[in-house]
């Protein structure tokens, strides 16, 4: 177990966001930095115990978990083309071709760049049927099948867009270097589904392969090293994969993926004074590209800097005010640092604005509003990610903490019982059942639920045993204290944010409404705002934050 995880699995109560794409794609959104376009998909959402820790990108919890990921794909568009736009920033630029023999090539394109792969699939099919050796059409369908393989978890679909690679390299020619590339994107990503390393081995070698071909241009030699490091980072080798991303950089300076993949790459290896270095590096390359400034604000957050990632995101805004991405990831920061609600409210409803189709930003929206004491609108803003997405455990949770605040320790449970029937794992969620079933008059049934952490020997208990147990009377406080992680601090603080507000919560069962206060007091001291014990505690006392 990674560290990551192992801090997941030792809180209850970090407050939750529905994704806006499902739990099953966040699974392979790591692979995003190395698929063939340039397209942004950037998101935030709190992650909440052991639900997104296979995103890339999800932070220390003790930082409130963001999660957000950017997609850069260099773009597919066959440069050189007259009538084809200018190549953008990182795109292949390798094959000379002339003007397409299909008029529907540059709508098929376009679908695919704007990321409608469906339309994109639906359109190359449609060439196809009129001519079925167009070799660009071959191509395209097999990019478009990669990415919807990917979004869907098809293996099948991943397979049959490899597949659609070697076809059009058969009939178009071994010198078309773009055809490469949903083969070997889509064997990267077939390394992450199926846990194989050989695919991505496999990756290595055959870029390495045509690398070693003397005549290839500067862009189709970055492109082969972008995807080649795609492979390394993830066979874990970040060290070569920065060695691949300096190769591409220096073939082809302008290439944007290879610029912010580095930044990243430095970032995941420790390297903080080299990531920044690269992250404003791009931002000199491409001083007008919103993506890159919302990029840096993004790595800056994750660094705690909110005042650099609020100006870096801003800038990103002015660039481009349409670009939602950027409110998004500044609001996530106004409610992360937790002073600015409204600012944070703001920046989430003009993002749902300019794109009504974000679970996950309703949710985000309704913390923010939680933040502010607002219970019913915070409830209605989850209540419209759970229409969008309804199937979400995390927005049925999140439904429930809402419940329990307000005292409704039925319905709490209730929304409890239905996230952890949708995923039997969110064990965090346990102390919450426990405590509402109290409430509600069933403490000898929350014995019986809970009967494998009642009886579970000392060394087998995790945090959430811990807890339940407390609830239960079989631990004294100070023994809760004594379970708390020893070593590293923000988790032990936030642990300890959690300790003080059950024992609130268990002497405001008793009737010592000033103990259990000064427990409350000390919870909103750690400042543990990702935390739902943190906001449990702030409603207990009535202090919100406007």
């Amino acid at each position: 177990m990674t560290n990551t995880h192992k801090q997941l699995s030792q809180l209850s109560s970090i407050h939750s966001s529905p994704h806006s794409i499902t739990v099953a794609q966040l699974a392979s959104s790591w692979l995003a930095g190395w698929s063939p376009r340039v397209v942004v998909l950037a998101f935030a959402c709190l992650a909440d115990a052991g639900v997104t820790d296979a995103l890339l990108g999800i932070e220390n919890p003790n930082s409130r978990s963001i999660a957000q990921a950017q997609l850069f794909r260099p773009s597919t568009r066959p440069p050189g083309s007259s009538t084809n736009p200018p190549t953008p920033p990182g795109a292949p630029g390798a094959n000379m071709m002339t003007a397409p023999a299909d008029p529907m090539q540059a709508e098929t394109e376009a679908a695919y760049q704007r990321g409608d792969f469906p339309k994109a699939l639906q359109l190359a099919e449609a060439m196809l049927a009129r001519n079925p050796n167009n070799d660009i059409a071959i191509y395209l369908r097999g990019s478009a099948r990669v990415e919807l393989g990917i979004q869907q978890q098809d293996l099948e679909l991943i397979r049959s867009g490899i597949e659609d690679a070697r076809s059009a390299l058969k009939v178009g020619g071994t010198d078309k270097i773009n055809y490469y590339l949903p083969y070997l994107y889509g064997m990267t990503a077939l390394a992450g589904l199926e846990e194989k390393r050989e695919h991505a081995e496999v990756v290595i070698k055959f870029a390495d392969s045509i690398l070693a071909r003397p005549n290839l241009r500067p862009e189709e030699r970055a492109n082969l090293q972008y995807q080649k490091a795609g492979a390394q980072v993830y066979l874990k080798n970040t060290e070569q994969a920065i060695a691949s991303y300096l190769a591409a950089i220096q073939s082809s300076p302008q290439h944007l993926g290879a610029h912010v993949a580095l930044a990243s790459a430095y970032a995941t290896a420790g390297k903080i004074a080299e990531a920044e270095a690269a992250f404003s590096n791009t931002t000199r390359v491409f001083p007008n590209n919103p993506l890159v400034f919302n990029n840096r604000g993004m790595y800056y957050q994750q660094q705690r800097k909110p005042k650099e990632a609020i100006a870096d995101f801003s800038r990103a805004i002015q660039l481009d005010p349409r670009f939602y991405v950027a409110y998004t990831n500044r609001g996530f920061t106004y409610l992360n640092d937790g002073e600015n609600p409204a600012a944070a409210i703001a920046d989430f409803t003009e993002s749902l604005r300019l794109n009504p189709q974000q679970p996950g930003i309703y949710s985000l929206r309704g913390a923010a509003k939680l933040q502010q004491g607002k219970l019913n609108e915070a409830l209605a803003d989850y209540n419209e990610t759970l229409r969008l997405d309804p199937k979400n455990p995390i927005a049925m949770a999140d439904i429930g903490f809402t419940k329990f605040f307000s005292k409704d320790y039925p319905a709490a449970l209730a929304s409890f019982n239905n996230a952890v029937l949708e995923d039997p794992n969110l064990r965090y969620l346990n102390p919450w059942r426990y405590l509402s079933m109290a409430y509600a008059g069933q403490e000898g049934a929350a014995a019986a639920t809970f009967s494998d952490s009642l009886s579970k020997p000392v060394d087998k208990r995790d945090w959430m045993d811990q807890l339940v147990l407390f609830l239960a009377g079989k631990i004294s406080e100070q023994e809760l204290f004594n379970a708390a992680e020893p070593n590293d601090l923000n988790l032990r603080n936030a642990q300890f944010c959690e300790a003080y507000y059950f024992i609130g919560q268990q002497r405001l069962r008793a009737g010592n409404t000033a103990g259990a206060n000064q427990f409350f007091e000390q919870a909103l001291a750690t400042k543990a705002r990702y935390l739902s014990a943190y906001r449990g505690a702030g409603f207990a006392l009535g202090k919100f934050a406007q």
